[in-house]
């Protein structure tokens, strides 16, 4: 199948990251806001996330987000955008640049609730309004996330799923694709269901993902735990993609990570690294991951959460 607004499958959040993004049984707190809408149920006070990526081809990710918990639940703000520097215009008298520029960019602003149903289980959901434009035309949707986190005794095994990107599909427009149909139906005979007309109006739906993992602490003490982690992402536009991640913390200041994707036709091996302290009282956390992407290179992630 295909999709449109595929900005939304980039992960833009190291630590996910690192795990090969086998992340969605294993994240608490403001992260879930990215990875599953419930484990913002268990944040504690407020929780602020920032996140930058350098993605391919001179394009950039960034990832903000925000949690308070409240005794009926958790709520949390966030804010998705691809970016990139505007681009010359060429035309086929012209293959070198016009001299004009167009500008291009994709976004998603998310509103998220979760509660902890039991002790064990926690449930949370998202709305979000997607935004995309390039040149002179533009298209949106609404979409929402699900997710849930089921929590056993057996070595603290996790379930986690997530169903992202459920809802409506984007049809870009403006001046550019209007005039175009216009002028392909003053051209002649146009007829129900005109490729001509379906080309340049397109109606394209979001990329929806179901995503199912565990995680399993098979070694925890007072310094030390070690945790594994697999999951299995299905999206609507590509074959099922098998995930496997681990993650060292020693005494819960320094973690080690590394992850391995299955499936995918450039990603494989991604690793990362994350400190945590706290200064002057403020939860403070610096995590960094990096993505090898085959023949495009690598990709870095950098974040910064806080809490109070």
């Amino acid at each position: 199948g295909s999709a449109g607004a595929n900005f939304l499958q980039i992960p833009a959040e190291p630590v996910g990251a690192a795990l090969g993004n086998s992340y969605v049984a294993h994240v608490k707190g403001v992260e879930g806001l990215y990875w599953n809408p419930s484990a913002i149920a268990f944040s504690e006070g407020t929780e602020v996330i920032l996140s930058t990526v350098d993605w391919i081809i001179d394009t950039r990710i960034s990832f903000a987000g925000v949690t308070h918990s409240f005794d009926f639940g958790t709520i949390g703000l966030s804010v998705t955008a691809l970016t990139m520097d505007d681009m010359e215009i060429t035309t086929e008298l012209n293959p070198n640049g016009t001299g004009q520029f167009f500008g291009a960019g994709s976004y998603a602003v998310g509103l998220s609730y979760a509660t902890r149903v039991i002790d064990r289980f926690s449930f949370g959901a998202t709305i979000k309004y997607v935004y995309e434009y390039i040149w002179e035309t533009n298209g949106s949707a609404i979409a929402f996330d699900f997710g849930s986190v089921y929590i056993t005794d057996f070595h603290n095994l996790r379930i986690g799923m997530r169903l992202a990107n459920f809802g409506g599909s984007v049809t870009f427009a403006g001046d550019p694709i209007d005039n175009k149909a216009a002028e392909i139906q003053n051209s002649g005979a146009t007829y129900v269901n005109d490729p001509r007309l379906e080309r340049v109006s397109k109606e394209y739906s979001l990329p929806q993902t179901f995503n199912v993992g565990i995680a399993i602490d098979p070694l925890s003490t007072k310094n030390h735990r070690l945790t594994l982690l697999a999951s299995a992402v299905d999206p609507s536009d590509n074959d099922t993609q098998i995930i496997f991640g681990t993650e060292y913390a020693f005494n819960d200041l320094v973690f080690l990570r590394g992850g391995y994707k299955s499936g995918y036709d450039e990603q494989d091996f991604s690793f990362g690294v994350g400190l945590k302290y706290d200064l002057a009282g403020i939860k403070t956390q610096f995590d960094y991951a990096y993505s090898a992407f085959g023949i495009l290179g690598g990709i870095n992630f950098i974040s910064l959460k806080v809490g109070i």
